[in-house]
């Protein structure tokens, strides 16, 4: 009876060892996908079309299919002039030190798949543009403490009175993107350098990321006539002015004048 359950015993500890091995193995690497709408689409566009001028495109681009090219451009980074299919692209790539080799291997074979967002992909989650519209212009605070959107940049009527903002205009965003999956995927880890070190520690929950790509995508195809309120109301202000000049009896200038003297 005890030879029995020291065999079982025996075969079943065998077994065990024998499944760990494959057991690690089943484990779930990066998802190429995700580290790309994190990392990548912010330049080269969750279509993978990239930005003329500036960022190559991904799609039919011969050179991604060099996977140790591709790997050393992601680590070291690339600046200066690129011609992809006859056309020059002149944009700088940092070095992408925050990805590990396994989010690179998986970002790479993402890539060369080809099988990129479409165009017209739907948010997210349960987004809201209405939720998102209050997000963006700071009606309703971030829940771990960032600041809103609207303190640097606009996006559809939300103009900041016309006048200079720190960050661009965000009207078509979700079009430059490729999709509001993709905005709501690259805020999880925003691309500017001068947004990392404000939302260090605060990051946007998948929610608040969800409502404001479903904002964004709410106001892709509007057409905003910008108009600088600021030079209408400074001229509006210096009318008001000059007419009170001119209505001001001129006697009263005078005596106003005299005072001036007499005091002086």
């Amino acid at each position: 009876m005890r030879r029995s359950m020291r065999r079982a015993l025996i075969v079943g500890a065998v077994a065990v060892v024998m499944m760990l091995p494959a057991t690690l193995g089943a484990q779930e690497g990066p998802d190429g996908r995700e580290v790309y709408l994190a990392n990548c689409a912010a330049c080269h566009q969750g279509t993978g079309t990239g930005v003329p001028g500036s960022f190559p495109p991904l799609v039919n681009n011969p050179n991604v299919q060099d996977a140790a090219y591709v790997g050393a451009v992601i680590r070291e980074g690339k600046t200066g002039p690129i011609d992809v299919n006859g056309a020059t692209f002149d944009g700088e790539m940092p070095a992408q030190t925050q990805l590990t080799d396994p989010e690179i291997d998986a970002v790479i074979a993402y890539i060369q798949a080809g099988v990129f967002i479409p165009a017209e992909t739907p948010p997210v989650g349960e987004g809201g543009a209405v939720i998102g519209e209050k997000l963006f212009i700071g009606r309703m605070g971030l829940e771990n403490g960032g600041p809103a959107c609207h303190a640097c940049h606009s996006a559809g009527t939300h103009t900041n009175l016309g006048g200079p903002t720190l960050g661009p205009d965000l009207t078509d965003l979700v079009q430059r993107y490729g999709g509001a999956e993709a905005v709501a995927a690259a805020l999880s880890n925003p691309p500017s350098a001068t947004m990392q070190p404000v939302f260090d520690g605060k990051a946007l929950t998948d929610q608040e990321r969800a409502d404001l790509a479903a904002y964004f995508g709410s106001i892709r195809s509007r057409t905003v006539v910008q108009v600088d309120l600021l030079w209408i109301i400074g001229l509006a202000g210096a009318a008001v002015l000059l007419g009170f000049m001119y209505v001001f009896p001129k006697r009263n200038r005078v005596n106003y004048l005299r005072q001036l003297r007499s005091r002086s």
